[in-house]
């Protein structure tokens, strides 16, 4: 009896015990499971936040064997790393769904614009055998198309040997493009101080020109009045009356066209009759050319409405005007014709003098390349007023250019937006 009682008690204190180690076992499984739902829950918000980034965000393990190999780095198909996380915002980036980039994560190679390409290779390579960050700039061919991109991720060695990088990709095309277009504009500037530097510099000296003839010719003038030579005197005076006359000439056009640049002189529109201003502007010079024995003849048969802002057309018209007489021979012809096309007006002013050599025609509208020629009775010019045309007729979303061979003549042409009605 005694020995089935310990039997009993034995097998009683098993039973309690295995009640104490089913309770443990449960409690120990039941914080597993609380502590897995923890992680997923965890994961799932590490997963949110990433998703929710508007930048590209990237995991790779690179392998210990294989991390420097030149060759691996290279091929489009055998990657030395692969993809252990990439969010939302890096697939939509380069075009690839997740599932294709952790297939085949070196499927990048094939996206980098072939001239940037080979840095990017060395990047990889020289960041995983140092172990430094990777940063890297350039261009990416995605939806056929040229984007620039910007990747930057840091190495964390394992114990095996392989390296954990994690990284982040931004898309930096917006940022390019307005760099780009900075320079261009810095460029743009340079280009233009330095035309307008170079042509004060010539303006300056020219302007010297006719102010010692004046003075030194009123000098001239002085002395031959002391004298009472009348002779002496109309010479020194015609010639002091030119070198005015060119002086005014050049600064009139040099304040117009510094009005022009820095904005004092507005564009205003208004409707006039071409032929009306065209006829207005060839009496202004009737004088002259009478002085010269030109004929100017305006071919032009009905009036021609024009919107457009009626000084600058005006300033082109005496200026034009003024050099066909300026390089006519005495006894020459000068023709102004016009004609409606379809969005613009056309005028010519064409001239019977000496022409223009083909070397020149081009340097003619450039503000940089300043050139002035004497006329047929030794006129001087002041090399600003086709500048000045040109800006004007600019204003007028039209175009001006010349066309002349030496020795036969000269016809400037100029268009002004005008669509027909």
């Amino acid at each position: 009896m005694k020995s089935q009682s310990k039997s009993n008690k034995h097998a009683l204190d098993v039973l309690a015990r295995a009640d104490i180690n089913q309770s443990v076992i449960d409690s120990i499984e039941k914080k597993h499971r609380d502590i897995k739902e923890t992680l997923e829950q965890e994961r799932q918000l590490y997963l949110d936040l990433a998703n929710a980034q508007p930048t590209g965000v990237y995991r790779l393990r690179a392998f210990s064997a294989t991390k420097c190999n030149e060759t691996k780095w290279r091929s489009s198909l055998d990657a030395p790393y692969i993809v252990e996380f990439a969010n939302t915002r890096f697939c939509e980036l380069i075009n690839i769904g997740l599932e294709k980039f952790q297939k085949n994560p070196a499927v990048i190679n094939d996206l980098i614009f072939e001239p940037d390409k080979e840095n990017f290779i060395q990047k990889n390579i020289e960041s995983n055998k140092y172990l430094i960050p990777f940063v890297w700039e350039g261009r990416l061919y995605v939806r056929n198309e040229i984007i620039w991109g910007h990747f930057e991720s840091t190495p964390r060695p394992l114990p095996n040997g392989d390296v954990i990088w994690t990284g982040a990709f931004f898309d930096i095309t917006k940022r390019k493009k307005e760099q780009q277009e900075i320079q261009d504009k810095n460029r743009e500037l340079q280009l233009v101080n330095a035309e307008k530097d170079k042509f004060f510099s010539i303006i300056a000296h020219d302007l010297k020109s006719p102010f010692n003839a004046i003075i030194g010719f009123t000098n001239l003038l002085l002395d031959e009045i002391r004298l009472n030579n009348i002779e002496g005197i109309e010479k020194y005076a015609e010639i002091v009356l030119d070198s005015s006359n060119t002086a005014f000439d050049l600064l009139t056009n040099l304040m117009s066209w510094s009005c022009s640049q820095t904005g004092r002189l507005t564009y205003k529109p208004e409707s006039f009759d071409m032929l009306e201003l065209i006829n207005e502007s060839k009496n202004v010079f009737s004088h002259i050319a009478e002085g010269k024995k030109i004929d100017i003849r305006v071919d032009i048969d009905a009036e021609l409405p024009v919107c457009a802002d009626i000084s600058m057309i005006s300033t082109v018209l005496r200026n034009l005007i003024s050099n066909a007489i300026k390089f006519t021979h005495t006894g020459g012809q000068i023709i102004i014709r016009s004609e409606q096309l379809e969005h613009h007006l056309k005028v010519v002013v064409s001239d019977s003098g000496i022409g223009i050599n083909e070397s020149v025609i081009d340097k003619l509208f450039r503000i940089d390349e300043k050139h002035s020629t004497i006329g047929t009775h030794n006129e001087q010019g002041t090399g600003l007023g086709l500048i000045l045309c040109k800006d004007f007729v600019e204003r007028h979303e039209g175009q001006i250019w010349a066309e002349s061979a030496e020795g036969i003549g000269s016809c400037f042409i100029f268009t002004i937006k005008n669509p027909r009605s």
